[in-house]
């Protein structure tokens, strides 16, 4: 044992070494992006937002110059892959942190991560965190769904230090001495009032920086009207600029939680929003837009102030603005319906984006992130405005991505199927390189997995009756995508589902005419592609049960592996046809001593089947003496299985019971009798 051990660790050395091993900056980075990019992705592209790698505890030094530096590096990285990830602005994001009062590190964890998702209109969140140590930097990070908190990546890395990075953390145990005031030096000249060194003007930069201070003082008092008022008619003594103007967010976030509504401060920023000639690259508009719908009380003066900011927004940030502006849950329904048909009398004039008009298209799509997180309106969108649409083939895999996700997100069954008729609707009648993909792509997203815990949340996000509806709508392109695959593995999967969902696929599926005319012949080859098939349709063979019994008495000189895979297949597909042909029950029986494939197919088989195979297992149980303690076992645990229709082989099961002097055969005995409801 000993040596085993020993042997395991000296296997496992090389790849803990691996693990350990510091690379370069450049190579740390560039994987932790690809592998964000190739990770099980929420929706394609991935609305992503990446917060500022901090540093741990443990960390030996903390530098916010590197943490904003490898923030910014990845951020960049992932900008190269705009088909897969839309990046959420970081301006947005920090005013968001800042204003819920989030810590950096607790953003590892998925519970943080939600949070933020209902915050922000996002997918998923990259959160880091690093530790310097002397020679090397480790780095994590988490990739969270934001709507699951499922974590979809976790990473790890090592970066070697070099000078360039080192001198991103300050020195370490520098200690900076300052003098009292009333102390100098007495090799110190006494500066002359007249000295130039002695008068200091402060910049811009610093005056503004002195008076946002001096500003945040009064913001700590907000306790009276009188002190409200104060705080607001200071602020809007100051114009909303990206100098001093800075104050105004301090105001803002203070307004936002105390909940203080303020008009004149809101007609102020009202102003200030029509100012901005150009919102797209500027923040102030955004967090305007933000505070003025925190309230979730958009008047008709602020939404024309907001549409008119946002028509002169252009794409990859029109959709943040309407996030907030109308997916709001309890916005009345029809005054939202009134101001979308007001964007979208925008969007057909061509009055939306700069510095060019936005398409109409583009104008749909950014509506439809927007609404994203509103189920309601996004289905009013699409039934309302979809059919306007002027599609190409860059445009087609984007309106099935949004159905998709609508489809996915919406809870009532009854408005999940009409989303699914307009995707089969769209299916049917489009053409274009990527529908084989996202069609499959799609119908295996109501594939369950191991752990039931996901498959109740894959049965509520992809009712599997709806599946059958998918197939049946859907069958003509199932069947016409099988072969646009190149990988043959992907290929035959999409054969089985076809199979499956009884999709026909000429020359490939066959039907149960053309399968029991293949069984009849005499082609191994082909008739063991017709039986892996047939095992997957369930009880649908039943039709050509008489010529699956009489694959049992075929017998063959040229390949007998492949006619044993035959006729094991048989007995499975029996099995899924619950027959009650007693020449196939006795075959199963009579292969049990076997302890083969056929075996074990035959006793899944025999307890499908059920009551028609009670009398058959009793008879040959009664058949057994002292010396078929193995056989005995096999029957009476599969008449165990059957349960409360296996009652009328109770005598049989005594009779072993009595007579048995193995004690595995005497527990099988007793533990059957319980099962069919009988006292041993």
């Amino acid at each position: 044992m000993s040596f085993i051990r020993h042997l395991v660790l000296l296997l496992c050395f090389p790849l803990i070494l691996q693990a350990q091993k510091a690379r370069t900056y450049n190579a740390v980075t560039e994987e932790l992006a690809n592998k964000v990019v190739t990770a099980p992705l929420p929706a394609t592209p991935m609305r992503l937002a990446v917060v500022p790698f901090s540093a741990t505890a443990s960390s030996t030094q903390a530098s916010s110059q590197f943490g904003e530096y490898l923030t910014e590096t990845i951020i960049g990285l992932l900008g190269n892959h705009p088909d897969k990830v839309k990046l959420f602005e970081r301006t947005r994001l920090d005013a968001i942190l800042k204003e819920h009062e989030f810590i950096l590190t607790d953003l590892m964890k998925p519970a943080a991560a939600l949070k933020i998702g209902q915050l922000a209109p996002i997918d998923a969140l990259l959160s880091g965190t690093y530790t310097k140590l002397k020679s090397y930097t480790d780095v994590s990070a988490r990739l969270i769904d934001v709507a699951s908190g499922e974590v979809l990546l976790s990473y790890n890395g090592r970066i070697k230090m070099n000078k360039n990075l080192a001198a991103l953390f300050p020195a370490a145990g520098t200690v900076v001495a300052i003098p009292p005031s009333s102390v100098t030096p007495k090799d110190s000249p006494t500066p002359s009032p007249t000295t130039p060194a002695a008068v200091s003007t402060p910049s811009e930069e610093e005056r503004c920086k002195q008076k946002v201070s001096e500003y945040q003082l009064m913001l700590r008092d907000l306790s009276t009207k009188e002190k409200i008022d104060a705080a607001a008619l200071e602020a809007m003594k100051t114009p909303f600029d990206n100098r001093c103007g800075q104050l105004h967010y301090h105001l803002m976030y203070a307004f936002t939680r105390y909940s203080i509504d303020h008009p004149a401060y809101q007609q102020f920023l009202l102003q200030t929003l029509d100012s901005i000639r150009y919102p797209a690259g500027d923040e102030r508009a955004y967090e305007i837009v933000r505070f003025i719908t925190t309230d979730k009380k958009l008047d008709n003066a602020e939404w024309k102030a907001s549409l008119n900011a946002i028509s002169r927004v252009g794409n990859y940030s029109l959709s943040n603005y309407l996030n907030y502006l109308l997916a709001k849950p309890d916005t009345e329904t029809d005054l939202s319906y009134a101001r979308i048909a007001e964007y979208f009398s925008l969007a057909i004039a061509g009055k939306i984006g700069l510095p060019r008009p936005l398409s109409y298209e583009a104008c749909f799509f950014e509506m439809m992130e927007g609404l994203r997180s509103n189920t309601l309106l996004s289905r009013h969108v699409y039934k309302t405005y979809s059919a306007r649409l002027r599609l190409d083939e860059k445009s087609m895999p984007t309106v099935f991505s949004e159905l998709r996700s609508l489809y996915k997100s919406e809870k009532e069954n009854t408005h999940k199927t009409e989303i699914l008729e307009w995707l089969c609707d769209f299916i049917n009648t489009h053409e274009y390189p990527k529908a084989h993909e996202q069609l499959y792509d799609f119908a295996w997203e109501y594939n369950l997995t191991h752990n039931e815990s996901r498959n109740e949340e894959i049965r509520r996000e992809f009712p599997p009756a709806d599946l059958s509806l998918l197939a049946n709508r859907c069958s003509k392109k199932f069947a016409a995508y099988v072969t646009l695959t190149p990988y043959s593995s992907q290929q035959e999967d999409r054969i089985n589902f076809c199979v499956r969902n009884g999709i026909l696929v000429p020359g490939i599926v066959p039907t149960l005419d053309e399968a029991q005319q293949i069984l009849a012949g005499n082609n191994l080859d082909d008739q063991l592609r017709v039986m892996k098939l047939l095992v997957q349709m369930n009880n649908r063979p039943a039709h050509i049960e008489s010529t699956l019994v009489s694959l049992f008495d075929r017998r063959s000189l040229e390949d007998r592996g492949k006619m044993d895979q035959v006729q094991t297949l048989a007995i499975t597909v029996l099995g899924n046809c619950k027959t009650a042909n007693q020449k196939a029950i006795g075959h199963m029986i009579n292969v049990l001593p076997h302890y083969g494939n056929d075996t074990e197919a035959a006793k899944v088989a025999l307890v499908q089947i059920g009551k028609p195979a009670v009398a058959p297992l009793a008879a040959r149980l009664d058949k057994t003496t002292d010396q078929d303690g193995g056989l005995q076992y096999q029957l009476i645990t599969l008449l165990g299985e059957i349960g409360a229709d296996a009652a009328p082989a109770e005598k049989s099961i005594r009779r072993v019971l009595g007579i048995t002097r193995n004690s595995d055969v005497k527990y099988a005995a007793e533990a059957a009798l319980q099962a069919i409801g009988k006292q041993p």
